[in-house]
C-alpha cells in the first residue's frame, strides 16, 4: 500500500512540475512577443539623431526653451511640455525622452545633414531595415504606425509615428528606454 502511494506521490510531483514549467514557458514566451518586441529588432547606431540639435542624454539647462511656444498639455509624462516638442527629464535634469511635432522642429538624422526627410521611407533607406514596425496605439488611433529602431549599445530607442496612408511622418520619439504605447 506504502508503495502505491509513494509511486501516485511521485507521478503527482512530476505531473505538477511539468505543469509548472508549461506555464513559466508559456508567460516568458507571451512577454517577450507580445511586450519585449523591441529584443527581436537588431541594433542599429542613433548616435546621430537629433531634434532641433537636442539628442537623449543632454541637459536641460543647456537647452534655449524659449524658441518654443509654451503649452498646458502634458504629453506622456514629460515635465517640460512646449506645442512643438516635449522633455522628460531624471532628477539632475538630464533628458531621458523626447517627442516632437515632425513639421515643427529641425530634425537630423545624421550629423552632417545632408539626408533629407519627408517620408518614412527616407527614414527606412537612411537607417536600414532593423526596424519594427506596428500600429500606434490602436485603441486610440488606428490610422498611425510607428516604426522603431534600437540601439542598445548607446541606450537609445527611435520611434517614427506616420501616416499608415501616406508614409507622412507625423512626430518623432527619442528615448533613453524602450518607448512603451
Amino acid at each position: 500500500m506504502k508503495n502505491k502511494k509513494n509511486k501516485f506521490f511521485s507521478k503527482a510531483i512530476i505531473y505538477l512540475v511539468g505543469l509548472v514549467i508549461i506555464f513559466l514557458v508559456t508567460v516568458f514566451a507571451t512577454k517577450y512577443y507580445f511586450y519585449d518586441s523591441d529584443y527581436s529588432v537588431k541594433k542599429t547606431d542613433l548616435r546621430n539623431i537629433s531634434i532641433d540639435g537636442i539628442k537623449i542624454g543632454m541637459n536641460i539647462n543647456d537647452i534655449d526653451v524659449s524658441k518654443y511656444t509654451s503649452t498646458d498639455e502634458v504629453v506622456d509624462k514629460c515635465n517640460y511640455n512646449f506645442e512643438e516638442i516635449s522633455f522628460k527629464t531624471d532628477s539632475k535634469g538630464v533628458i531621458t525622452y523626447i517627442v516632437a511635432s515632425f513639421k515643427k522642429v529641425d530634425f537630423k538624422v545624421s550629423e552632417d545633414n545632408t539626408v533629407k526627410v519627408n517620408k518614412v521611407n527616407d527614414i527606412w533607406k537612411e537607417l536600414g531595415e532593423n526596424y519594427k514596425t506596428e500600429m500606434y496605439k490602436p485603441e486610440e488611433n488606428n490610422y498611425w504606425k510607428i516604426t522603431r529602431y534600437v540601439d542598445t549599445d548607446n541606450s537609445i530607442y527611435f520611434g517614427v509615428v506616420f501616416s499608415r496612408y501616406n508614409n507622412e511622418i507625423l512626430n518623432v520619439i527619442l528615448s533613453n528606454q524602450r518607448i512603451k504605447f
